[in-house]
């Protein structure tokens, strides 16, 4: 995982979009234990930030592995993948043959096609799991602005962008707004996952980018060019936002300050979401967020991008 904190609260979200209950097990460096009903599949190919979706076959300390494995209890034939987080002095290969070797005598071993794929994560405990579905993180990369024709300074990255829509925990064929959807990368990860994407934004120019971007990728989405005091009557009620808002000089406000912007915004947002239903925001600035009233703070994850920006990813409720 990285940026670990936003990682695991993604995790949770889109298990819970996915209408899994989720109860948390254990949590390690790199690792997040969830007792949860959401299909694994499904569950994958939501998630942004994380790598594996796993079942969990148990933990234990460093020097009980070899014993662990003995119980260790797939179908064979299998194949022994090992890796580690913040940790030093363990040679993953010796660990994977060793291992490979204690289960391999009762399951046989097919480094090639396994009929189980055991991953042993190296972090504070020692993890244990059997692969149920990976997260395609080559897709994100190629989905990055500037692989897309319409290319604009500091757009987020779309794995960033998919994160955030996991955090409105909108669930398939739910409404998703970005009402300053600039280069379109919230609006079309909230199509990828099967929402019904909205994107809005008053200049002309980003909705005509957020199209050609959009047609680019095959995807479809709802979008206006639209101020984001209008999006009540111009979009209506919607499950949940999630944007990028504008931030610095650089960035066109038709003067009106930042402050006032966020401020407007929120008003706005509170007229087309129902109580218990989420914004998530990335801010370079908390501070912006002290007023904003009919929403309360349920989480914010900061994320350090360079020496002069961190953006925070926040979560705030409708009350």
């Amino acid at each position: 995982m990285e940026c670990e904190p936003l990682a695991r609260a993604e995790a949770i979200a889109a298990a819970r979009a996915l209408g899994g209950s989720t109860r948390i097990v254990g949590e390690d460096r790199g690792v997040l234990v969830m007792d949860t009903d959401a299909d694994p599949e499904s569950l994958a190919s939501r998630l942004g930030l994380c790598h594996f979706v796993d079942e969990w076959l148990g933990s234990c300390a460093q020097s009980e592995l070899e014993r662990f494995a003995t119980g260790i209890d797939v179908e064979g034939p299998i194949r022994i993948r090992s890796t580690k987080v913040g940790v030093v002095g363990v040679d993953l290969a010796s660990v994977s043959r060793k291992i490979g070797k204690v289960v391999g005598e009762r399951k046989g071993v097919d480094l090639h096609d396994p009929a189980s794929d055991i991953r042993i994560v190296f972090s504070g405990k020692v993890h244990v799991g059997r692969v149920l579905a990976s997260v395609n993180r080559t897709s994100f990369e190629r989905r990055k602005n500037r692989n897309m024709p319409f290319v604009y300074p500091a757009s987020l990255h779309p794995k960033y962008a998919r994160a955030m829509v996991n955090l409105t925990e909108i669930g398939t064929g739910g409404r998703l707004l970005d009402p300053f959807c600039g280069t379109g990368a919230i609006v079309a990860e909230s199509s990828l996952v099967g929402l019904k994407a909205l994107g809005t934004d008053f200049s002309e120019s980003m909705i005509g980018g957020t199209d050609l971007n959009l047609k680019h990728l095959g995807l479809k989405a709802i979008t206006r060019v639209c101020d984001v005091g209008e999006i009540a009557s111009v979009v209506g009620s919607v499950d949940g936002i999630a944007t990028d808002p504008p931030y610095g000089r650089a960035t066109s406000t038709k003067g009106e300050s930042i402050p006032a912007l966020y401020r407007r915004a929120f008003s706005a947002f509170a007229d087309v979401l129902g109580r218990g239903r989420k914004v998530v925001v990335a801010v370079p600035d908390l501070s912006l967020l002290d007023d904003i009233e009919s929403f309360r703070m349920v989480q914010k994850h900061p994320l350090w991008v360079h020496r002069s920006l961190t953006r925070n990813f926040c979560v705030l409720e409708r009350v």
